[in-house]
């Protein structure tokens, strides 16, 4: 039994069971529209002016060249329908979500976040560290601001669309813990594990 569960637990580790991206950038581009399963991956270069997500198609931004408009970054992510963006670095200007469409945020530059949703349940989740994020008042308009799971600082720019839920409203809040959280949690769990045994 010990052995099943420790293969289990190898192949869930080691082997990928890797999706392929039907796109792949590392170098600027003007623009790209996805189209049902299609998918696209930025991985520590490149960039484009506009990306729209429609139809079940999906993003994945692990990084991407600096943010200048027509040069580098991201300047405009549009999520339409039920496209899915996943966002772990990389630097965008703008990111647009509407219909069904959701995003999972866990680091990066964000500028901007436009919802075009009611919201019934978040449609984002944001992972943060220490306090959860709060809304300031930065030159008369509202700001999220707060850390990324990896501590890093955000200011992301919330601008509430007109006959829609506030952004805000649409963003769900996930803890990442500190290191020293998760390593005291694991020897609490093995001391605990030892005085059974």
């Amino acid at each position: 039994m010990k052995k099943t569960i420790f293969y289990i637990l190898f192949v869930g580790l080691f082997v990928s069971t890797g999706g392929a991206y039907t796109y792949e950038v590392y170098t600027y581009r003007s623009s790209k529209t996805l189209y049902t399963g299609e998918s696209i991956l930025f991985a520590n270069e490149g960039g484009m002016d506009k990306l729209t997500l429609t139809i079940n198609s999906t993003a994945t931004i692990e990084g991407t060249s600096p943010l200048k408009e027509g040069e580098g970054g991201l300047w405009q992510i549009i999520l339409a329908n039920d496209s899915h963006l996943d966002m772990f670095s990389g630097e965008v200007h703008e990111i647009d979500i509407s219909h069904n469409a959701t995003a999972i945020l866990k680091g990066g530059l964000i500028e901007a976040l436009y919802s075009y949703q009611i919201v019934t349940d978040p449609h984002i989740t944001l992972y943060h560290s220490g306090a959860v994020p709060t809304v300031q008042d930065i030159g008369g308009y509202n700001y999220l601001v707060g850390n990324w799971g990896n501590g890093e600082p955000f200011s992301i720019y919330l601008h509430d669309v007109p006959g829609y839920d506030p952004v805000i409203q649409n963003i769900q809040f996930i803890l990442v813990p500190e290191p020293m959280t998760l390593a005291l949690f694991a020897l609490g769990t093995l001391l605990l594990r030892r005085k059974q045994n």
